[in-house]
């Protein structure tokens, strides 16, 4: 209920409801000495021994008042990762999260107020914070040096709240990692990165990769023998992409166009409704039956089930000129399937390979047996509804 003559929540109306409310709990016997300051928001002076209890009555009291349960966060700072991450809470993470608002510290007026930002100095900022009933406090500052309230984050995450950096928590509620704002550091001190299932993950592939050719087989005597039927030229298509460490290989494919495609001898990346595909082509895209040579790169060892796509050594020149971190996918075996490509659209652009990178690193980051088998089975999924194919 909120107290109509200084803004502030108490956890029941009257004295009697406040001591049935804590009855037993560690609080209960602080009441009669610190009857108003239970009243206040985030918590109250305590001895010093029972200093751990002012966090979770802080906790306690925001949500005493609640009929949303979804926590409540602000983004301290403006910039792309905090927009990225408002843009993330406000459609896709609304199950979890309600987006308070973008606070910026650094200018009084930035355009964007009354837009999900909010600007002020550190004592609008303070207020804001209890108006709203904040949860968690995400930085995403853009320039924090001599810049970050320091003092009042550390004053919120005593009394209970959450504070996270921009970067970990837009890959918590995304599934991916920002590259554009990311500071070497994360990958240099953050968990992840380490890969204890190299020789499961290999084991797993050429089980798999022995038994799916063999179940297989009739469709690599029937699919070569329909593509010469219905279009002039070989059946399987090779071309050169780039693996393991930068290591070149030849990658097998059905072929699904026509004979000379890129006539002019650059490569170019396929569009929606590329002319260049035969019909049969475009069927066997669909379901992903032109990948299936592919197993024979998996056996091999060039390639696994799962990890990022390999993509030609014209792109990588490209890409990673332009692209941060872009070379860091190549740092495990590429995949016929992966996490980019079970969560983002086929790529076409340099701006659909800086999203599809922020889900590979991601991958790299978290790459498990458990993560590849939840990245199988929506392949599965994805492969029968027929999405995505070029």
């Amino acid at each position: 209920m909120k107290d109509s003559s200084d803004g502030e929540y108490s956890i029941n109306a009257s004295a009697n409801s406040r001591r049935r409310s804590i009855s037993g709990s560690p609080v209960s016997n602080l009441y009669g000495q610190y009857p108003a300051a239970l009243r206040r928001p985030g918590g109250f002076p305590l001895p010093a021994k029972l200093e751990p209890v002012n966090g979770w009555v802080g906790a306690l009291r925001r949500l005493g008042t609640r009929t949303d349960a979804r926590s409540r966060v602000l983004v301290l700072g403006t910039g792309e990762l905090a927009d990225d991450i408002l843009h993330k809470l406000q459609n896709g993470a609304g199950a979890k999260y309600h987006a308070v608002s973008c606070f910026d510290m650094q200018h009084k007026d930035n355009g964007n107020a009354g837009n999900g930002y909010t600007t002020g100095d550190h004592t609008e900022l303070e207020h804001m914070l209890q108006r709203e009933r904040v949860d968690c406090i995400v930085v995403a500052m853009n320039e924090r040096r001599g810049r970050l309230p320091i003092d009042l984050l550390l004053s919120w995450k005593f009394r209970g709240m959450r504070v996270e950096e921009g970067a970990a928590f837009f890959e918590k509620i995304s599934g991916k990692i920002h590259v554009v704002r990311l500071n070497p550091s994360f990958l240099v001190f953050n968990d992840g990165f380490r890969w204890p299932t190299k020789t499961a993950k290999r084991l797993t592939d050429l089980f798999f990769s022995t038994l799916c050719l063999i179940l297989a087989a009739p469709l690599f005597y029937l699919l070569p023998l329909l593509i010469k039927l219905t279009s002039p030229g070989p059946a399987f298509f090779q071309q050169t992409r780039v693996g393991l460490h930068g290591r070149r290989f030849t990658m097998l494919k059905f072929r699904t166009m026509v004979v000379n495609a890129e006539e002019e001898g650059s490569p170019v990346w396929a569009s929606e409704q590329d002319p260049r595909v035969t019909r049969l082509g475009a069927f066997m895209r669909k379901f992903r039956l032109d990948e299936l040579p592919q197993l024979i790169n998996v056996f091999c060892g060039d390639m696994s089930f799962i990890g990022p796509r390999p993509e030609r050594p014209e792109f990588v020149k490209t890409l990673s000129q332009k692209i941060p971190y872009y070379d860091l996918r190549h740092t495990v075996k590429p995949g016929i399937s992966g996490w980019a490509q079970v969560n983002f659209r086929y790529g076409a652009s340099v701006q659909d390979t800086v999203e599809k990178l922020q889900y590979d690193l991601y991958y790299i980051k978290h790459m498990s047996i458990a993560l590849d088998c939840r990245i199988f089975f929506k392949t599965i999924r994805i492969v029968i509804n027929g999405f995505g194919g070029r």
